[in-house]
């Protein structure tokens, strides 16, 4: 199994400068999954028995696949993020929880270097051996700390530096040398290459860490407490009064908010022109922080035995009404994000606001079945960070800069066209980023006409002047491109482009 593991880095190794070196992301990062995976498989690292495995294996899957198809910077980040899940799942298959799982995987990325030395010490046991540390700390080491003083007595001291100079001035030329006729970035490529191997392929999963998911469990136990003769627990019921009271006072504000927010947000809302900065921007961070807090208030009240208090139905009941109206309040930030696409155009922001949002009622959800079935915290993270893998892997299959192109322009008589934005986006879409003069002026007219605050923005003229510069410098850019950097969004572009 050694030879095996070691062949693997080996091979990894050799092939990621092949895959990378002076070439951007495209069909390299789907052939390097490929290869983490089928390594994997080889050194029986990969244990699709497991559930979570198999999630985060198909995941990686997916986002690769996604990379390609889409070219999207999302879609890179996404699968990157799988990759650094894969690498915590499997060296501990048992793992429920992507939170313990992740810690595994950044601890792996340092104790995994240690390995191969360990790996290859096993292997060469019949050879001679050859103490590269000792060698180090008793050649190099001292080196160094030599030089650093001759250094600084050099600057101290004029004659020293005349004594000296030649030994600097050769050391200089050395290194001008090498950087003129060593490719550092091809090195550093190998290296970091040789880092990755032993991080997926080496390496053993962290006991402490997975203990503490081992331990952990869904459902609450009730925590009995010895009661010291001659004296009554109140703490219990104190806090049950004080949760009562809170989430009664609670209830009833946030009901105030909710009755403002449903009349004017959702049925009365009308724009006179402004730019709903403190509208969505400023109110919706407020709201959603707002949320989070509840959620927190929730959790912290029936953490523990409170959930096993006889009679403690009016409090559950409370919490639940607390639970409902916060996610009616984010409906309404989300009415609030709805109005500011209506008038301001699709943006990255305001896209991902709607997927937290949608992430926030799942996590509302969670809370209230903790509170039902007497869950654990433990529970709540578990399953609220696959939702969140799993809700970002959806946000990567989309191509998001062509959806906001198509969708702004589509809209340009009733919302706002940002010129500066659009001429942003990726290449990808510059096909629907391009656009006659004639088109321009008239959306330009138009957007003049109805939004005052338009001279602050790029003209149609400047917009497609710079379009076209990103148009020729991509067209020429892409015939470049070797097959490692290929993906189908570029492809369909230039096509589109050259037709």
């Amino acid at each position: 199994m050694k030879i095996k593991k070691l062949v693997v880095v080996i091979i990894n190794t050799a092939l990621f400068p092949w895959l990378f070196y002076d070439h951007s992301i495209g069909l390299n990062l789907l052939l390097f999954n490929l290869l983490v995976l089928s390594g994997l498989y080889i050194t029986d690292k990969l244990d699709l028995k497991s559930s979570l495995n198999r999630y985060i294996s198909a995941g990686t899957l997916l986002t690769a696949f996604f990379v390609v198809y889409n070219g999207s910077d999302l879609a890179i980040a996404v699968n990157i993020l799988s990759l650094f899940f894969l690498a915590g799942t499997e060296l501990f298959p048992k793992g429920r929880n992507l939170f313990y799982t992740s810690l595994i995987s950044f601890v792996n990325f340092f104790s995994a270097q240690l390995s191969f030395t360990s790996l290859t010490r096993g292997l060469t046991s019949g050879m001679k051996k050859f103490k590269v540390f000792s060698l180090l700390k008793l050649i190099l080491i001292p080196l160094g700390i030599v030089l650093l003083f001759m250094l600084m007595y050099k600057t101290a001291n004029p004659v020293f530096e005349g004594l000296v100079k030649s030994f600097f001035d050769a050391i200089e030329s050395f290194f001008t040398w090498f950087f003129k006729h060593i490719d550092v970035a091809l090195i550093m490529t190998v290296i970091f290459g040789f880092v990755l191997s032993n991080y997926f392929f080496l390496g053993e999963s962290n006991k402490f860490i997975a203990g503490l998911d081992e331990s952990s469990s869904d459902q609450l136990n009730r925590k009995r407490k010895k009661v010291i003769s001659g004296f009554n627990s109140t703490g219990l019921k104190n806090e049950y009064k004080s949760a009562i009271i809170l989430f009664a006072l609670l209830n009833l504000l946030i009901l105030v908010i909710n009755l403002i927010d449903v009349w004017w947000v959702w049925f009365n809302f009308e724009w006179s022109g402004e730019y709903l900065k403190q509208f969505v921007h400023e109110d919706t961070y407020i709201l959603i922080l707002s949320i989070l807090i509840s959620l927190a208030i929730s959790i912290f009240y029936f953490r523990g035995n409170i959930n096993f208090l006889k009679n403690n139905r009016l409090l559950k009941y409370l919490a639940y009404v607390w639970l409902g109206q916060n996610a009616i309040l984010t409906l309404s930030v989300g009415i609030r994000n709805f109005w500011y696409i209506h008038y301001f155009s699709l943006a990255y922001l305001r896209i991902g606001v709607v997927f937290f949002l949608l992430l926030t009622l799942f996590s509302i959800y969670t809370v209230y079945v903790k509170i039902r079935d007497k869950k654990t915290t433990y529970y709540l993270f578990r399953k609220n960070a696959l939702a969140a893998y799993v809700l970002l892997i959806t946000m990567a299959f989309f191509n998001w800069d062509i959806i906001i192109v198509r969708y702004n322009f589509s809209h340009a008589e009733t919302a706002f066209i940002h010129f500066d934005f659009l001429a942003s986006l990726s290449d990808n879409a510059l096909p629907y980023l391009e656009k006659s003069k004639t088109e321009l002026a008239e959306i330009d007219k138009f957007q003049r006409e109805r939004f005052p605050f338009r001279e602050q923005y790029l003209s149609s003229e400047q917009y497609a002047d710079r379009i076209g510069v990103r148009k020729q410098n991509f067209l020429q850019s892409w015939q470049e491109r070797s097959w490692q950097e290929w993906n189908f969004a570029g492809e369909r572009a230039y096509r589109k482009l050259t037709e």
